[in-house]
């Protein structure tokens, strides 16, 4: 199958990233119209450029997705709890009045929990599918074609610099706090990246394990006890370190 040039590529992700930050620039609130700018127009230029490869390789290899998927979320999505931990009780060293910054709300987590059920759904159907398919599918599975004579951890190195990037609105809430929850997303996405390398492209893993881990954080707000949302999300990162160590690390 041939593989995108770097002059698509650069076109492409110039356009993705364009369409993402554009909510942003000029303020769109409307939620229709932030899915079309988020999601809709990033993918349909990706399906011009590069989608018969990225569909044709999403359903492969399921026992491998599956075990890398779980593995590569576990290991590093830990690794970004941890290094975020780290970095709370720095900042809060250095500037204990950091601290009335970071519990300022989050206006993604800030809503009734009617509409959370919604979100959770969303968070299977749209979020998970679509940032897979746009990050991992395009921006790291292209520019690892693009970059082949590198290590694949280039590729992922990059795509998750942009992954975490296009969420600036961290910083326009939390200001210099933003550095934590831009660890957490730069380590999950390169754990993503992982998964999608070793099942040689399945997309399928990591989109759901994507929308899990996003519905759990809104799990906390649909239902009066936010522990059983954290819970579960804490026990399905517990699995995926316990595929990583045994199953991923130990066969090596």
């Amino acid at each position: 199958m041939r593989k995108i040039d770097a002059v698509k590529y650069l076109i492409g992700a110039t356009f993705i990233i364009a369409c993402i930050t554009s909510q942003y620039i000029f303020n769109v609130r409307d939620f229709l119209h932030q899915i079309i700018l988020v999601y809709v127009i990033p993918s349909t230029i990706i399906l011009f450029l590069d989608g018969k490869r990225i569909i044709s390789n999403s359903y492969k290899n399921m026992r491998i997705a599956v075990k890398y998927g779980l593995g590569y979320f576990g290991i590093f999505s830990a690794t970004g709890f941890g290094l975020a931990f780290i970095l709370i009780v720095t900042i809060f060293a250095l500037d204990p009045s950091s601290q009335q910054i970071i519990n300022r709300p989050n206006p993604l987590l800030n809503i009734s929990p009617d509409f959370a059920w919604y979100m959770i759904f969303f968070s299977f159907i749209i979020v998970g599918p679509f940032e897979e398919f746009i990050f991992r599918g395009f921006m790291f599975g292209a520019l690892k074609d693009i970059l082949e004579k590198f290590h694949w951890t280039y590729s992922a190195l990059i795509s998750s610099f942009i992954f975490t990037i296009i969420h600036f609105y961290y910083y326009i809430i939390f200001g210099n706090i933003a550095l934590i929850q831009f660890t957490q997303l730069f380590m999950f996405s390169i754990g993503m990246c992982g998964a999608y390398y070793k099942s040689g492209g399945n997309l399928i893993i990591p989109a759901l394990l994507h929308g899990a881990f996003d519905a759990t954080s809104f799990l906390m707000i649909a239902i009066p006890n936010f522990l059983i949302g954290l819970n579960l999300k804490i026990l399905l990162i517990l699995v995926g370190i316990f595929v990583g160590i045994f199953y991923v690390v130990g066969k090596k």
